[in-house]
């Protein structure tokens, strides 16, 4: 008789499907009374442009519930994907308000479905934590790897199912008219196909409760009426979001109180984890204090040395510039040596040849004054010389004369 009723709701509530489409965002609701689950595809067409620190859908609801997903496409500090779901409209919701939700989130491989990256989690959604998620989600690196599938046309996909297992207050909305499709009375034109479609979802649905029922009871009665086991789950979350920071987070004074608070917390629950980790973290638990000064002190000798070898490396420039100053000096200073070799090489040439030229000159300067004296003795005699050429032409001028004369008594004739 469960069962009948069961299918018949299912029947009866398969046929209000509500589409809510805002942006990139597309939330599909099949309300399913007592098991409010349903999945949210959330297409973002533009991921590897988003030059944001976090990036969110809009709200979308699920049963009078309203979602939404929050993401940050570089990492929440880590080299991961981050993506958490969330209650936007948590500052507006009755005081004291819980709601506490198994869900799941996927990121899409748009090539080979088998590749899909899939993680759960149950977490009671209050005014203190209205967001939950994983911070280490998938690596940054992986994701944009070149036909990896999870981006496609620089889009990737991320779809979350939301089981909601107990709230308080009892969301009191109701899917709007405009959701609810054209009736169809039995008169009208039924398809067959359609009507299996309903038929082997129900079947399934059947199926699934008989199988999830116990579980679901299981997991709401953990969560919800187990205020111990929620807060050991709550610090197990916290620790694998810390435990995924680097060493450099937790020289801030708040982080490193807030991990041994955690530490603290995990000493008293670790059947939350494997043997081997329950070690690990009871000698964390014992040694982190004493690791993250240890750590501080490091840093502080790094950070020390590291401006000694800053300083080192400027007096180190300094003296590489005046070497190179002096290198330029002495090699000029070698040039004009070797320029002040080269002078005296001609000077001495020049002497040479002065030297040489004042022997010859001496030598000629005997000549001068032999021919000197020889000029001086010859110029008192010049005078005496033109008196007697001027004699010599006159008797000579007397002699053609005379010869005319007897010329012509025999030339005449």
């Amino acid at each position: 008789m469960k069962y009948v009723l069961l299918t018949f709701l299912f029947f009866c509530f398969l046929l209000v499907i509500v589409k809510e489409k805002k942006i990139e965002v597309v939330a599909e609701n099949k309300p399913l009374k007592d098991y409010e689950r349903a999945r949210c595809t959330w297409a973002i067409g533009k991921f590897t442009t988003l030059n944001v620190l976090k990036y969110d859908s809009n709200p979308f609801k699920i049963n009078g519930y309203t979602w939404r997903l929050l993401l940050f496409p570089k990492g929440n500090r880590v080299e991961y994907l981050s993506v958490y779901l969330g209650v936007p409209d948590s500052d507006s919701l009755p005081e004291g308000w819980t709601r506490t939700a198994k869900y799941s989130i996927e990121l899409i491989n748009q090539m080979d479905s088998t590749k899909t990256i899939k993680k759960e989690i149950i977490h009671q959604f209050s005014a203190q934590e209205s967001y939950c998620g994983f911070t280490s989600f998938f690596p940054l690196n992986k994701l944009h790897e070149r036909n990896s599938g999870y981006l496609v046309n620089g889009g990737c996909e991320i779809e979350v199912e939301i089981h909601v297992i107990h709230a308080s207050p009892v969301s009191s909305d109701k899917p709007s008219d405009s959701s609810v499709p054209d009736d169809r009375s039995v008169g009208n034109p039924v398809d067959l196909d359609v009507v299996e479609s309903i038929y082997s979802n129900a079947k399934s649905f059947l199926m699934s409760v008989s199988k999830e029922s116990t579980s679901v009871v299981s997991d709401a009665t953990c969560v919800v009426h187990s205020t111990k086991d929620n807060c050991a789950r709550l610090a197990k979350e916290r620790f694998n979001e810390m435990i995924s920071l680097p060493l450099d987070d937790f020289v801030n004074p708040e982080h490193e109180t807030l991990m041994v608070e955690t530490l603290s917390k995990l000493g008293d629950h670790l059947n939350l984890f494997s043997d081997e980790q329950a070690k690990e973290i009871m000698k964390l638990k014992a040694v982190f204090p004493t690791s993250i000064q240890e750590w501080r002190d490091s840093v502080q000798v790094k950070v020390s040395c590291q401006r000694f070898l800053s300083t080192f490396e400027k007096t180190k420039n300094l003296l590489e510039g005046s070497v190179k100053t002096e290198e330029g000096i002495k090699t000029k200073l070698e040039q004009l040596k070797i320029r002040e070799q080269e002078l005296k090489a001609q000077l001495e040439a020049l002497q040479n040849d002065s030297q040489r030229l004042v022997k010859e000159r001496l030598e000629v300067s005997k000549q001068t004054q032999k021919i000197h004296a020889l000029a001086e003795e010859q110029s008192g005699k010049v005078k005496g010389k033109e008196i007697e050429i001027a004699g010599a032409e006159n008797k000579l001028e007397d002699l053609k004369s005379i010869w005319a004369s007897i010329k012509s008594l025999f030339t005449e004739a």
